[in-house]
């Protein structure tokens, strides 16, 4: 298969996964957890909205509200993090991240966590029919209401959360109008990484990771569905604070050459803007002059070291996407052998062992191949 062939089959492979993802996403109702957040938010809300006259009292109380919960929090994370690590070794089912208001991600973090793997990209988590016993090494233990009590410590966890998050919301509303007030702030000119030498490297990580593998096309797939997880989680996190950064200089500063700084172009970056206001995907933007208000409305909050921080944070990002795109590719030629003979393995199989839907996995394995085999 050539390298153009490739591209096209990874490039279709991946808008697959996201629409069926975005699918999912759009049929969940408000959950359980959604529920407690609003309820948590509109608590501190209405208590820190009835002290109209002194903002310094209102930023006192919010910072005590702020702190009061991060305790909490810290109390809660261990208990936390081992019930559910717990639960998706002893209790491996569809959905269960869904029910401690986690994402699939966040589980398996727990899980390696727990085991002692940590973030390394090279340290593959157990074989599904491994997971019971590795949690048995562990010391992780199994009870009959382990769902249930993982599922009560998440629900306290997420008020606490929500509590937090909503105090630091209202503590940062003060500096931001002062930050902004008479106009924008003015920035220093922003740096231009080099996107396209990182995104390389990090293929060429994969690639080479993999080049020197000895393994079935079983172990194959199961190590490059860990590096896609792995990227996946990095993308995820990293994502929430280069969009912050990217909607502070958007929103707040005198910035140009956004796009140049983050990697995407300027489509992308009013996406990400048009995001953070809550409009609808193709919608306009209001009017420059009326930005900052806007984004003030809109909860933005303003990140003080944007204009340093946003390359870093990009390259970051950048680097784990192209890791990501880089691994889906040695995943899928791993399912198409698997699906083949003399494996002969069921879309529903691959579905499992991979934690992919089955809608991925069948635009996967029905992609028609050229003439040479792809490497696995």
């Amino acid at each position: 298969m050539s390298s153009t062939d490739q591209d096209k089959t990874v490039n279709a492979a991946e808008a697959a996964e996201n629409e069926a993802e975005a699918a999912e996403t759009e049929a969940v109702e408000l959950s359980v957890y959604d529920k407690i957040a609003i309820d948590a938010d509109a608590e501190v809300s209405d208590e820190l909205s009835a002290i109209t006259r002194d903002p310094f009292a209102r930023r006192a109380r919010a910072e005590e509200i702020r702190d009061q919960a991060r305790m909490e929090l810290m109390a809660l994370k261990p208990e936390r993090d081992q019930l559910i690590a717990a639960a998706a070794l002893y209790e491996p089912r569809d959905h269960l991240h869904q029910l401690f208001g986690i994402s699939s991600l966040s589980m398996r973090r727990c899980m390696r966590s727990a085991l002692g793997l940590g973030s390394d990209r090279d340290t593959a988590a157990p074989l599904p029919k491994d997971r019971a016993a590795a949690a048995r090494a562990a010391g992780l233990l199994h009870s009959p209401d382990l769902v249930q009590r993982a599922i009560a410590v998440c629900e306290r966890y997420e008020a606490a959360e929500a509590r937090r998050r909503t105090a630091v919301a209202w503590r940062d509303e003060a500096h931001e109008a002062t930050l902004t007030a008479g106009g924008r702030v003015k920035v220093a000119p922003l740096e231009r990484p080099d996107f396209e030498s990182v995104r390389q490297a990090a293929v060429n990580e994969i690639n080479a990771q993999f080049a020197t593998l000895v393994a079935g096309p079983e172990e194959r797939l199961h190590l490059a569905s860990e590096a896609v997880d792995q990227a996946e989680e990095e993308m995820s996190l990293l994502r929430i604070d280069r969009d912050q950064a990217v909607n502070t200089l958007a929103f707040y500063t005198t910035a140009r050459g956004i796009d140049f700084s983050v990697g995407i172009n300027r489509e992308g970056v009013r996406v990400v803007q048009r995001r953070a206001l809550g409009l609808p995907r193709h919608a306009k933007l209001p009017p420059k002059p009326k930005q900052p208000a806007a984004a003030r409305r809109a909860g933005v909050r303003f990140m003080a070291d944007a204009g340093e921080d946003l390359p870093q944070i990009a390259l970051a990002y950048e680097a784990a996407k192209a890791r990501r795109s880089a691994a889906i590719e040695i995943r899928d030629a791993a399912m198409r052998t698997l699906h083949s003979e003399p494996y002969n393995w069921t879309q529903v199989r691959l579905s499992e062992f991979t934690g992919r839907s089955v809608g991925v996995i069948n635009a996967i394995v029905r992609k028609p191949t050229k003439t040479s085999s792809p490497k696995v």
